[in-house]
């Protein structure tokens, strides 16, 4: 079938099985298009902490992917009406994954073949959604078409380099030696990684607000945000710190996600420490699917992964880690406490979709719906989400915005005071 438009974030991107989830093929291996090369070299957009990668399906023209260890299977989110594919459409399945609402109807189609730069990938099975409920172009500003995964890690040695905005795809054999090497060196730490129905665990210490410790299993996911996800009504051990907030977290393919904001002392991973790390405590409702299918304690995200130079490598089951420049700065949230999105993919008009309790716009009654007009004497036009999501984190930060309210224009001001410190 030719697929163009289908009519009918980012916290937490995970794709989990329900009894109806498919049973996909197994699926082809990605390799270099010449046997000469041994590497490819693919620039990311990095926004809001998540890589956008292009990618092309069957020939098409470029699409917009997160690269996201966090996905089983390829999965297109939404196409604009531009964006044509042909794909051998086979049946309709059900999928689901993090959230409070239902699993939800996918197509899957196999048998395709997908390029990013000189890696080529055949007989790739493609899950396309029926409906887009990730609104993931509005949610970070820029197209983005879909996630992919899995079936990417699982034949190269995948280099992430945030400082750089790159992604390195090393042929297995032809960079094992530097690999073993880099393991070997002082500089760098090796982490065990445990693939489970295709996505990579790995065991990690935590020291939290009231002193006590744990070791607790994580999903590695760089399709997620945040710094981390902690499981606490599925792990008794982990506990909610006396400083909290209630807020909403994200969105899953099953729905919403609410929970509370805290912060956890010390996050160690092997001998690198990090303070103070922000972490949200998801209610039950929003993982009850993700605990039915792997005893996890929950997920580290991009907001840890980026202070690192990682190498992952699933054969070996094995990743190495060296701290980056950003390795010491400290962690933030959306001190604001109010949610932004763009109606119009690229184009900056700037719209609240959630605002949190008790929080600087709440108080300021900033109100969901509410368009921003100008922020602190320059238009909205002029900022890009990134740059908006950015400064809602500055503690200190002084906001005086103007703001579009059905017909009326109103002045806001807003001194951003963190609710965790």
């Amino acid at each position: 079938m030719i697929v163009r438009k289908l009519c009918v974030l980012v916290l937490m991107l995970a794709l989990f099985g329900t009894n109806g989830y498919p049973q996909l093929n197994e699926i082809g291996k990605f390799e270099l298009d010449s046997w000469r090369d041994r590497k490819v070299v693919v620039p990311f957009d990095l926004i809001n902490n998540l890589m956008v990668i292009p990618i092309s399906i069957n020939d098409s023209d470029t699409l917009r992917f997160i690269l996201d260890t966090g996905v089983s299977s390829t999965l297109i989110t939404e196409l604009s009406e531009d964006d044509v594919i042909a794909l051998n459409y086979i049946r309709t399945v059900r999928i689901s994954g993090l959230g409070e609402g239902e699993s939800t109807e996918a197509y899957y189609a196999p048998g395709n073949k997908i390029e990013i730069g000189k890696a080529v990938g055949l007989d790739q099975d493609v899950l396309i959604m029926k409906e887009d409920i990730f609104h993931l172009s509005s949610l970070l500003g820029k197209k983005v078409n879909g996630l992919i995964g899995y079936s990417l890690f699982k034949d190269f040695i995948v280099e992430l380099d945030y400082r750089e905005e790159r992604v390195i795809l090393h042929e297995h054999h032809k960079y094992s030696n530097k690999y073993k090497s880099k393991s070997e060196s002082d500089k760098w730490i090796t982490v065990p990684i445990n693939l489970f129905r295709q996505k990579p665990y790995l065991d990690v210490d935590l020291t939290q607000k009231d002193g006590t410790t744990l070791q607790v299993k994580l999903l590695l996911d760089s399709g997620a945000s945040h710094g981390m996800a902690l499981y606490h009504t599925a792990n008794e051990d982990i506990h909610l710190p006396e400083k909290r907030i209630r807020s909403f977290l994200g969105s899953g393919i099953s729905g919403e996600i609410h929970g509370y904001l805290g912060r956890i002392d010390t996050l160690s991973i092997d001998k690198y420490n990090l303070s103070d790390i922000v972490a949200s405590y998801p209610d039950e409702d929003g993982i009850r699917r993700a605990l039915n299918y792997s005893e996890r304690d929950g997920s580290i995200g991009a907001e840890v992964l980026r202070r690192f130079k990682v190498f992952i490598n699933y054969k070996e089951g094995t990743m190495i880690m060296k701290p980056s420049r950003f390795f010491r700065e400290d962690f933030s949230y959306n001190i604001a406490g109010m949610e932004i999105a763009t109606p119009y993919p690229n184009v900056p008009v700037y719209s609240v979709t959630h605002v949190r309790d008790s929080s600087a716009a709440h108080k300021a009654d900033i109100r969901k719906g509410d368009i921003l007009v100008e922020i602190n004497r320059k238009g909205s036009q002029y900022y890009e989400l990134n740059e908006l999501n950015k400064l809602f984190e500055e503690e200190g930060k002084r906001l005086r915005l103007e703001i579009l309210r059905g017909e009326e224009i109103i002045r806001k001001e807003l001194l951003l005071e963190s609710e965790l410190n």
